[in-house]
């Protein structure tokens, strides 16, 4: 049973935090809020821990992403500390083999979730679950994420983990979205069999994104973001990112947040930076990056999508510069890149002189892809 925790006189109550995140008495840079002066929290004597929505389990608010980290001792460290989210799968083929030996002897410890790929049927998305438990040997999983499933394979994924469900093998259901507009309405329903939403959410996202995450967590899902640290284009936060670490932390709706650390050393300095509350240095630093930032960051939004009269694939080569430039993962770069099929990603930016593609949060698209060009020459 989780105790309560006492209110005292620095707490903030969830209605003043989400105006000082909504934009009431703060700048603006190409439309989107940037933290105000909140009331500090004391600092935790352990890292943080919230109930995920519904499903109720409780979740280090710091969670780990575990795409490509291979170090055994890493996930062992993470443990330790208090770390009990690993987000799983996510453009790995073989199903991050060392990542599941380093946590099996943790099994009742932590809680496993898995994203499938979107499959055109619920046979082929049962198969690579049980492919994955058989794989890892977990046994089972706390949560099952499909990836932007299409409104047909959405189908196929609810009547899987109706299956799913009653042989034991998952416990609660998942969703990533790029499109919650079109996805909101359906995920809040009552009768949803999605319990857990993973959102493209950060620092640099509008008040319509905070809107959203409003809504879901009023329906009582569970909420993770993806690219929580924004792309980390800014110099002063690609080796020590607490600044965003701590704004994710100090916002309620947000259950945990898995985040890629590849090195013991980024382990125990994400947790202590979760341990401490959100600082006016942190909030100047995030008022600094913000305009930076926005240049480079895709937000995944799709407004750009079939734009291009030369059919090139926009948001997902700006997405590959993001991994290259902004987190520094050659190799995520290199999958992201081999993902878009081959004649699209021929296409060339250098041959216009200007894009006639405008991006609504202010990304150079041009730049972004000629970069991307560049560096596969």
């Amino acid at each position: 049973m989780i105790k309560k925790k006492s209110k005292d006189k620095h707490a903030v109550n969830r209605r003043d935090f989400l105006k000082t995140v909504t934009g009431t008495g703060i700048g603006t840079v190409f439309g989107f809020s940037i933290l105000s002066d909140i009331n500090c929290k004391p600092n935790s004597p352990g890292i943080p821990k919230r109930l995920l929505g519904r499903t109720k389990l409780s979740v280090s608010v710091l969670g780990f992403g575990s795409t490509q980290v291979k170090n055994k001792a890493v996930y062992q460290r993470a443990v330790e500390l208090g770390v009990n989210y690993f987000h799983m799968g996510d453009s790995d083929p073989v199903y991050n083999l060392e990542a599941c030996a380093a946590l099996l002897p943790f099994r009742k410890q932590i809680h496993i979730a898995y994203m499938s790929y979107p499959k055109a049927s619920q046979t082929i998305l049962l198969e690579d679950l049980d492919n994955y438990l058989q794989q890892s040997g977990f046994g089972h999983l706390d949560i099952w994420f499909v990836m932007t499933p299409r409104p047909e394979v959405l189908s196929e994924f609810k009547e899987a983990v109706t299956i799913a469900r009653k042989a034991g093998k998952i416990r609660w259901a998942g969703i990533t979205t790029h499109g919650l507009d079109q996805d909101i309405t359906h995920l809040t329903l009552p009768e949803s069999p999605i319990d857990v939403v993973m959102i493209t959410y950060n620092y640099l996202s509008s008040p319509d994104d905070s809107n959203n995450l409003d809504m879901l967590y009023n329906a009582g899902l569970g909420i993770t973001p993806m690219k929580p640290l924004a792309g980390r284009f800014y110099e002063n936060t690609v080796k020590k990112p607490d600044a965003l670490l701590r704004w994710l932390a100090a916002d309620e709706r947000i259950h945990t947040f898995p985040v890629i650390m590849n090195t013991i050393e980024q382990v125990e300095q994400n947790v202590a930076a979760v341990k401490q509350s959100l600082s006016e240095e942190d909030r100047e630093l995030l008022r600094t990056m913000v305009s930076y930032n926005s240049r480079n960051f895709c937000r995944m939004c799709g407004t750009c999508e079939g734009k291009c009269p030369k059919g090139l694939a926009i948001s997902d080569l700006v997405r590959t510069a993001m991994y290259l430039e902004g987190y520094r993962d050659v190799g995520r770069a290199r999958s992201s890149l081999l993902l878009i099929p081959e004649k699209r990603r021929q296409i060339s930016c250098h041959k216009c002189d200007n894009c006639s593609v405008l991006c609504p949060n202010g990304v150079d698209i041009r730049s972004r892809i000629c970069r991307i060009r560049d560096w596969r020459v």
